[in-house]
């Protein structure tokens, strides 16, 4: 069976038994770091298995994506390659997270993403679809006739600045009424608060849904686990009905545990 670079490249063959040896070595790799992440040791190695992105193993390891690509000098995170050793920065485990007042989380910086014009869209559908307003779209693109836009034309989104994300996390929070400190921190974990952000299924943004989508699925989730808001999360992440049937998976307590860690944050 042959490996291939994970990507957009084209497929670069490999020696006949490398496919399987390298899901044995990342198995045995994989055994090792759960056990040194559920400890709470230092930077761990990953193995990229095939049909492995940034995104899936940086869910493995309660990490981000950009700690990934960062620790290890990445220049393309679209481009990792079968059997490359990945070292993952440890997250803070939350036992050793204290209530005092923590330096600033770093927030990326406000981006301007583009879009192609598709059939049937319009200038209204386009801007809830990435949270701005239609006369924001306009003014950016110089649109003088918002009812009219031609398709195939590519327009610049305004992303919302992290202030602006927080401003709308907070207010959704109370709309919902759910505590704002776990919804940042779900947020965070989800994106690092970049609506730019799409994951490796396609979802886009800060929750990787819409913000106020978002937290409304969240404050449902939290009524059907009757208030358990540990549940609730791990059912964002893993799905309440699986996480009910057949418990949380390692991945999912790894998830819920940097998220309660980040709430502990967002409160301070």
């Amino acid at each position: 069976m042959g490996a291939y670079m994970v990507g957009f490249d084209r497929p670069t063959p490999a020696p006949a038994d490398a496919g399987s040896r390298s899901r044995r070595q990342g198995a045995a790799v994989l055994v090792v770091v759960a056990a040194l992440a559920a400890g709470g040791f230092a930077d761990v190695g990953h193995v990229v298995a095939p049909g492995e992105s940034l995104l899936t193993i940086a869910r493995k390891y309660a990490t981000t994506p950009q700690a990934i690509a960062q620790a290890n000098h990445l220049a393309n995170p679209n481009l990792i390659i079968i059997g490359t050793q990945l070292r993952i920065p440890a997250s803070p485990a939350p036992p050793v997270l204290k209530p005092a007042p923590a330096p600033p989380l770093p927030v990326p910086a406000p981006q301007v993403v583009t879009y192609s014009v598709q059939r049937g869209d319009n200038l209204t559908t386009i801007a809830v679809h990435y949270g701005v307003t239609p006369a924001a779209l306009a003014t950016l693109n110089g649109i003088t006739r918002p009812s009219l836009i031609q398709v195939g034309k590519v327009l610049k989104i305004p992303v919302p600045a992290p202030a602006t994300v927080e401003t709308l996390l907070e207010k959704y929070a109370a709309t919902y009424k759910v505590e704002a400190a776990l919804i940042k921190a779900l947020a965070w974990q989800e994106s690092g608060w970049q609506q730019q952000v799409i994951s490796d299924v396609g979802a886009v943004g800060v929750m990787q849904i819409m913000p106020e989508a978002g937290v409304a699925f969240f404050a449902y989730l939290v009524r059907q686990a009757k208030g358990n808001v540990a549940l609730a999360v791990a059912g964002y992440y893993q799905g309440l009905r699986s996480v009910v049937q057949d418990g949380m998976q390692a991945d999912t307590k790894r998830y819920l545990a940097n998220v309660m860690a980040l709430r502990q944050r967002f409160s301070s």
